[in-house]
């Protein structure tokens, strides 16, 4: 492309690019905006008022946001207690997230004129794996066993998926605790040596990652992998587990059935820009603009649930805060080196600008290049921070409980199956 097309093309992204900005139809501050206040309004229990403000709001009908607006909205309608309507979304968000993660990165060269945001939102690997998690737990709500055990199996596709893209080179490889949570499934479903086989490989993930993300191996998981290894036969692994377990000072037991509570607790860390200002020989700047993470208050410090005369703490099971740190810093050099790569193109155009149509063009363009040269905000903003597990042996039948958190109580009830497992959910702020 000659420099005169170069130059004429670059003008008409300023002039759309210029319209846009001044009609509030770029960046993420309106996006947060949403996603905040429906989340507040979620925590306060007013469901369908959280899923109006985002129904109407601009992410609703935005293209580029499709998949993050299907994320909130699966999410909103799971903690209304809409399992089957969450599932219907949180599916739709899932072929979506496949589309975008083989389509070809033909968009790349609007954003190297611009910035990220005008990309389609495609997730972080964590995100798209959540996808499953959110509809595995409708359908255990629902007491579709089958159903849940299928999106399990989707998880360890999609992590597989992962490591073969990134040649290995990525940090989110392995989550220990939805392998732990696929050996849960597996055994309401009485298929012990698949549990044991998905209770070994979270033990191996909580022991590899326990430096990354901090969460040591639950003590309940030694007992669960030395009843599915006696169940399956496997009476060597059984009394490998054990010894390892009486090592750490656990006494494992075996568990046929057991009452199973999920807290997903606090809400996961937002994205906000790091920007910094370098001087060119011009003495015009070039901006350079990065996402970072930033902790947020909130959720339960403690949690012990009250079932069948047993009282149990609950241990948590998952750091998806640490995960959405380690996860953005795996990748946050390519994005700097784009971000680089960008801002070096976008002075080049302003030069050419400059000497073909004079300093006012020249400034004008380099005016641009600062306003849009926007770091990528967007992140799924309803997920947990954590997730903590209580988890105690009990008979089959119905059985009320009462969960403590941080000493305030919430009662609840769930049915375990004979031989099975029974499950329950709670969501905190």
């Amino acid at each position: 492309m000659s420099s005169v097309c170069l130059s004429s093309a670059y003008l008409r992204v300023i002039a759309l690019a210029l319209f846009l900005l001044f009609s509030g139809l770029t960046g993420c501050a309106g996006t947060r905006s949403v996603q905040d206040k429906s989340c507040a309004l979620a925590g306060a229990g007013r469901f369908d008022e959280a899923l109006a403000v985002l129904d109407s709001s601009s992410l609703a009908s935005s293209r580029t946001d499709r998949l993050l607006y299907l994320m909130e909205r699966g999410l909103l309608l799971h903690l209304q207690g809409s399992y089957t309507q969450s599932t219907v979304v949180l599916d739709q968000a899932e072929q979506l997230s496949e589309e975008l993660f083989t389509k070809s990165v033909s968009a790349g060269a609007a954003s190297f004129l611009i910035n990220d945001q005008i990309i389609a939102y495609n997730g972080a690997d964590y995100e798209v794996v959540y996808l499953n998690y959110y509809k595995a737990l409708n359908y255990l709500l629902l007491g579709n066993l089958e159903a849940a055990g299928v999106e399990a199996r989707r998880v360890d596709l999609k992590l597989r998926q992962f490591e073969d893209a990134y040649a290995g080179k990525t940090v989110f490889k392995e989550d220990a605790f939805l392998r732990m949570l696929t050996g849960l499934i597996y055994q309401a479903q009485g298929d012990w040596n698949n549990a044991f086989i998905a209770y070994r490989l979270a033990h191996d993930s909580f022991v590899a990652n326990r430096q990354l993300y901090g969460v040591p191996v639950p003590v309940v998981l030694w007992s669960l992998l030395t009843t599915t290894a006696q169940r399956s036969g496997l009476l060597q692994e059984r009394d490998t587990y054990r010894a390892l377990a009486a090592e750490r000072g656990v006494q494992t037991e075996l568990i046929d059935s057991l009452a199973v509570v999920l807290i997903n607790n606090g809400r996961i860390p937002v994205k906000r820009e790091r920007m910094a200002l370098f001087p060119t020989e011009e003495g015009f700047p070039v901006k350079i603009a990065l996402p970072e993470f930033v902790a947020r208050p909130g959720g339960v410090t403690s949690a012990r649930l009250s079932v069948a005369g047993q009282e149990v703490t609950a241990e948590p099971v998952e750091n998806l805060a640490a995960i959405a740190f380690k996860s953005l810093d795996d990748r946050i050099g390519r994005v700097l080196a784009k971000a680089i790569a960008r801002a070096l193109a976008k002075e080049i155009a302003a030069r050419q600008l400059e000497r073909q149509h004079g300093d006012g063009v020249g400034l004008l363009s380099r005016l641009f290049n600062i306003v849009t040269e926007n770091a990528d905000l967007r992140s799924w903003s309803g997920l947990p921070a954590s997730v903590l597990l209580a988890a105690v042996p009990v008979a089959s039948g119905d059985h009320p409980y009462r969960l403590f958190l941080d000493g305030r109580p919430v009662e609840g009830s769930l049915v375990v199956p004979a031989h099975g497992v029974g499950f329950a959910v709670h969501r905190t702020y």
